[in-house]
């Protein structure tokens, strides 16, 4: 295995293994695929998008000088997140090194199919948007309900005052406390036998 070597601006550049990794996995989708580095210590992987994909439209039209690519960020989530350990605040992300990972757990990480998105719960951001333009249109329906059964409520409660219709209580009265006196005899009676 080689070892990572520095470019001229400080930042490492990923072993030829650990590209040739990256691109055959996304050529197994029609993609193509390079590894980075980020000055925050965390690597990544860019992948292209295919030419019919619809974020690609910007591109197609001129308005953008790159195509636009996804990336997948070689990190684990951090359950210490917030809290200070010896000193220093934790991060929400542990980054992970390529040489603890290996090509085998670099091929393993990106296989998993959760990385996508970057939260771990979709296969890709079309579907991440899906999902969420599902769950928008259902809080939406449930707010134009809610508002509509308010509206309603308050077009009686308008309609009350304006034609001085006195509003009646139940019969009985709001709260009946007071059980009849047959109810209460029996249940002493039940609790004595």
């Amino acid at each position: 295995m080689t070892s990572i070597k520095v470019l001229n601006a400080g930042y490492p550049r990923a072993p030829s293994e650990f590209q040739e990794v990256v691109e055959l996995w996304a050529r197994g989708s029609g993609r193509h695929a390079k590894l980075h580095f980020t000055p925050g210590g965390t690597w990544f992987v860019r992948i292209s998008l295919k030419f019919d994909d619809p974020r690609m439209e910007l591109y197609k039209l001129g308005l953008c000088e790159e195509p636009v690519g996804e990336d997948v960020w070689l990190h684990l989530p951090n359950a210490a997140e917030g809290k200070v350990v010896n000193g220093v605040k934790q991060t929400a992300f542990i980054p992970l090194s390529l040489s603890d990972l290996g090509t085998a757990g670099l091929r393993e990480f990106l296989e998993q199919g959760n990385t996508w998105s970057g939260r771990g719960k979709y296969m890709s951001l079309l579907e991440q948007r899906r999902k969420v333009n599902e769950s928008n249109e259902d809080a939406r329906r449930k707010n134009r309900a809610f508002h509509k059964e308010e509206n309603r409520h308050e077009m009686r409660q308008s309609r009350r005052f304006r034609l001085k219709i006195p509003f009646l209580r139940p019969k009985g009265g709001w709260l009946n406390l007071r059980a009849p006196k047959d109810q209460k005899q029996e249940l002493v009676t039940d609790v004595q036998e």
